[in-house]
C-alpha cells in the first residue's frame, strides 16, 4: 500500500512502518489542487496538522484509490463525512488521547477567570508588589456549580477534576450517559437549566450543525452575571458578537477561550481587548505527553489497517457493515 503521512510523522513512520511505501506532505502548507495531484495514488492518508482547506467531495474524487484516512486529534469538522461515506473511505481519529490535557486547560482557564489573577502575574514580573484585589474580586472554585455541555471523554475528565476542587457538577448532553453520572456524580439537566444554575459553564461538544452557535444571545442571557464561560471545543459553538456584548457590558463575569470563530483569530478581535477575557491560541490539547500519544495512536491505527485489522476509533464503521467500504481486507 502507498501510505501518505504528514511530514511531522517522518521519523515515526520509518520506525513503525518499515518495508512499506511511504510519502510525506506538509499539511498546513498544502494547496488543494497541488496535494490532490500528489496524493492521487495514495491508499492510506494520515493527517497530523489540519489542511488549510475543507476535505470535500471534489478533493476526495481526486484520490480514487484512497481507502482510509486517519486524523490526529478528535475534531472531524474539516471533513465532509457524507462524501467520505459515499466513496467508501474510512475515517478514524485519536479520540481520547488529548482528553486529560484539554481538561486540565479547561480548569486552568476557569481558575484564571474566577481568581482574576493575571495582572498579579504581570505585576510581579515587572517588579511590582501589589496586593489590592482586582475588580470585581477573587472567587474560589470550591462550592461553585460547574455546568458541562458535552459529556464525552473530555467532559468526563473535566467533571472529575472539577469535582475534586469541591464543585457540584451539572451535565447536559442530547443522550445522557449513565456511566458519566456514576464517574463524577453528574446531575443531568436541560440546557437552559444548566445555564441558569451554573457558576461556570464549560463547552466540550464537537462542531456540528446542531452545535454551531449553540451559545448565543439568548443562552448568554440566561447565565448569572457572576458566571464564567469556558470554551476549549470549537469557536463556532459560540456567537462571538453576542459574547462580546455580554462581557463588555459586564452581564457575564469572564470568559476563558482557547478557540475562536476564525483561526488564527485577527489581532483586532475585540474580545482580546477585554480585561475579563483570558485567551490562548487553540493549544488546550498540546503537551509533550499528548504529542507522543498522538503519534503512537496514529501509527498504531495505520499499522492495524494495513495488516487487515480495524483501526480503534473509526468514525464511520457503518460502511464496513454495509459492505460499501473500499477496504475489503479488514477482518
Amino acid at each position: 500500500m502507498l501510505i501518505a503521512l504528514d511530514e511531522s510523522y517522518r521519523d515515526a513512520g520509518t520506525k513503525w512502518l518499515p518495508g512499506h511505501e511511504l510519502m510525506f506532505f506538509n499539511g498546513p502548507l498544502a494547496q488543494k489542487e497541488v496535494i490532490a495531484s500528489q496524493l492521487h495514488a495514495v491508499e492510506v492518508l494520515a493527517i497530523r496538522r489540519p489542511f488549510p482547506f475543507f476535505v470535500d467531495g471534489e478533493f476526495i474524487k481526486a484520490l480514487p484509490r484512497l481507502q482510509f484516512i486517519h486524523k490526529s486529534g478528535t475534531g472531524i469538522d474539516g471533513f465532509d463525512l457524507s462524501a467520505l461515506n459515499g466513496h467508501g473511505i474510512l475515517l478514524a481519529n485519536n479520540q481520547g488521547v488529548n482528553a486529560s490535557c484539554v481538561a486540565e486547560h479547561a480548569v486552568l482557564l476557569t481558575l484564571l477567570c474566577l481568581r482574576n489573577s493575571f495582572q498579579y502575574l504581570v505585576n510581579m514580573r515587572n517588579g511590582v508588589w501589589k496586593q489590592d484585589p482586582p475588580p470585581p474580586g477573587i472567587f474560589q472554585l470550591e462550592g461553585k456549580t460547574v455546568g458541562i455541555i458535552g459529556m464525552g471523554t473530555i467532559g468526563c475528565h473535566v467533571a472529575k477534576r472539577m469535582a475534586a476542587f469541591g464543585a457540584s457538577i451539572l451535565g447536559y448532553q442530547r443522550h445522557p450517559r449513565p456511566e458519566a453520572a456514576i464517574l463524577a456524580g453528574v446531575r443531568w439537566v436541560p440546557l437552559d437549566d444548566l445555564l441558569r444554575e451554573s457558576d461556570v459553564v464549560t463547552l466540550h461538544v464537537p462542531l456540528t450543525k446542531q452545535t454551531e452557535r449553540l451559545i448565543g444571545a439568548h443562552e448568554l442571557g440566561l447565565m448569572k452575571p457572576t458566571a464564567v464561560l469556558i470554551n476549549t471545543s470549537r469557536g463556532q459553538v459560540i456567537d462571538e458578537c453576542a459574547l462580546y456584548e455580554a462581557l463588555a457590558s459586564r452581564r457575564l463575569l469572564a470568559a476563558g477561550l482557547d478557540v475562536f470563530e476564525q483561526e488564527p483569530t485577527p489581532a483586532g478581535n475585540p474580545l482580546l481587548k477585554l480585561d475579563n477575557v483570558f485567551a490562548t491560541p487553540h493549544i488546550a490539547g498540546r503537551s509533550v505527553e499528548t504529542a507522543r500519544g498522538q503519534v503512537e495512536a496514529t501509527m498504531r491505527d495505520v499499522a492495524l489497517f494495513i495488516t487487515g485489522r480495524r483501526p480503534l476509533h473509526l468514525i464511520n464503521p457503518e460502511i464496513l457493515e454495509q459492505g460499501t467500504a473500499r477496504a475489503k481486507h479488514l477482518v
